[in-house]
């Protein structure tokens, strides 16, 4: 045997001993913790609790804290999502959603990556790694519309199937609405958690397929995606669901409102006096709440992501009959702010995406500031630019400015004018270009920061000269301080 082809064999053989005790040594981990877990289904508690614990710890040290760790292998993976689903105490609950989350950044179930370049390749080729034999929280693969509506918990250790992240919603929707106060029960608790949790794994594998998606423009991978299989399900009530999320989000942020005014929140502790809540809890359910309105605004930002992109696959020709038709989440909540104005100043202030909360309003505002489909010397002011600048340079003639505080109000004028200059400048600091402001879709307007501060002053000066008796809300006043602000130290 040649020198040359020994060194390949002896390599070779290292690497197949190398692999085999890696393998060795994954089972070994695997068995060593989940030995712990021999004590789940004993009669004493006290143990209960002490071994989940140690098991997560176990799991924490041999896969995230190592600087080499392996992955967790699916029973793992089952074992701490079942803490997570029946756990009693906040600590383990706790515990098993943190370690969840940080196994899912760490070992990713899909990727993206550019690929590997050579020299005979010009360009690096994108590619997409799926572990389809990986652990899944989620079964979005049958789909019959004869399944019975089982409750999330009645079977912990299988994956949520669309009904069961359907109820997860709806736990939210009987959260809020006064039917049940109970936030500071453990199974509210652990419902939101579970919800996140799921939100977090959706945004994992969409992410990554979103980015691939952009540099290859293959649809089927986005349709492959785990959001898009769970909106066209079935079984998940999608357009019921969505219709009431803007007041789901405005109901936690109230709930959190009452945390923060009374610590204690007598009137949500009508528990036996053996679940009185302690502070812990108390200071748990507060940061739950909250992260869990934020997790329900990333799984609206991913849907309305989906839409855009759908759309622009539907132009291309490349969707099919198997993508199903589904109603754009912009107009569902657009409808619902429309036509239930109690919830649009609250929704406003909660939703703090600016890249759409700004699409939103420029929606509700061109759906009353349409130009009309004959065009007429005195319709020269109707605006032809779908942008905030352009609405704003529209609402500068005072015809169309009167037109639109008779449509929907002066209150909501100011509403939205404000909100929506809000979001520009935001979108304005994160563009980094100066004068140039980000358009709802992320290329740069034309208009200048300048030009836009000087339309919001005049339209908020238009709405005096209308109204002389009109008192400018708070958050217009607000607003028109940042604009006359702006415009005085750049002029």
């Amino acid at each position: 045997m040649a020198r040359g082809d020994a060194a390949a064999a002896a390599a070779a053989a290292a690497d197949g001993g190398a692999v085999k005790r890696g393998v060795r040594a994954k089972a070994g981990v695997e068995e060593n913790t989940l030995a712990i877990l021999d004590a789940f289904e004993s009669n004493d508690p006290r143990y209960s609790h002490d071994d989940r614990i140690a098991f997560l710890e176990a799991v924490r040290g041999a896969s995230v804290v190592a600087e080499n760790g392996s992955s967790p292998t699916n029973k793992m993976l089952e074992a701490i999502f079942r803490i997570l689903r029946t756990g009693e105490s906040l600590q383990s609950i706790m515990a098993s959603f943190q370690l969840l989350n940080e196994l899912e950044k760490r070992y990713p179930r899909v990727c993206s990556s550019a690929g590997g370049t050579s020299e005979s390749s010009s360009a690096a080729q994108p590619e997409l790694e799926v572990l389809k034999e990986a652990w899944s929280p989620l079964s979005l693969g049958s789909d019959s519309a004869t399944s019975g509506r089982a409750a999330v918990n009645e079977n912990p250790c299988d994956p949520v199937d669309p009904s069961g992240f359907d109820l997860l919603i709806q736990g939210l929707f009987t959260l809020v609405d006064g039917t049940n106060h109970q936030v500071l029960d453990i199974e509210p608790l652990r419902n939101m958690l579970l919800l996140q949790y799921l939100i977090n794994f959706l945004e994992g594998d969409f992410s990554s397929r979103r980015n691939f998606y952009k540099e290859t423009m293959d649809w089927t991978v986005i349709r492959e995606s785990l959001l898009s299989m769970l909106l066209c399900s079935r079984r998940f009530s999608y357009k019921n669901l969505m219709k009431d999320c803007p007041s789901v989000l405005c109901g936690l942020r109230q709930l959190c409102t009452g945390f923060g005014n009374d610590i204690t929140l007598p009137e949500f502790s009508e528990a036996k006096s053996s679940k009185v809540c302690d502070t812990s809890l108390v200071i748990a359910s507060l940061e739950v709440v909250d992260n869990t309105c934020t997790a329900m605004q990333k799984l609206m930002t991913m849907i309305m992501e989906l839409d855009v992109l759908k759309n622009q696959a539907d132009k291309q020709g490349c969707t099919t009959r198997a993508d199903g038709f589904r109603t754009p989440l912009l107009e569902i909540i657009l409808d619902e702010l429309t036509y239930n104005y109690e919830i649009l100043s609250p929704y406003l202030q909660v939703f703090n995406q600016p890249k759409w909360k700004l699409e939103l309003i420029l929606q509700y505002l061109l759906k009353y500031t349409a130009k009309p489909s004959v065009r007429t010397r005195r319709s020269s002011d109707s605006t032809d630019d779908p942008t905030f600048g352009g609405v704003l340079k529209c609402l500068s003639n005072g015809s169309s400015l009167r037109s639109l505080m008779k449509k929907i109000g002066a209150e909501t004028v100011q509403l939205l004018l404000a909100h929506a200059f809000q979001a520009q400048l935001a979108l304005s600091c994160k563009s980094h270009s100066g004068e140039g402001v980000l358009k709802s879709n992320g290329d740069i307007e034309d208009h200048s920061l300048m030009e836009i501060c000087k339309h919001m002053v005049s339209a908020f000066e238009g709405l005096k000269k209308v109204d002389e008796r009109l008192d400018i809300l708070p958050v217009g006043k607000e607003a028109l301080f940042v604009a006359t602000t702006i415009v005085s130290i750049k002029s």
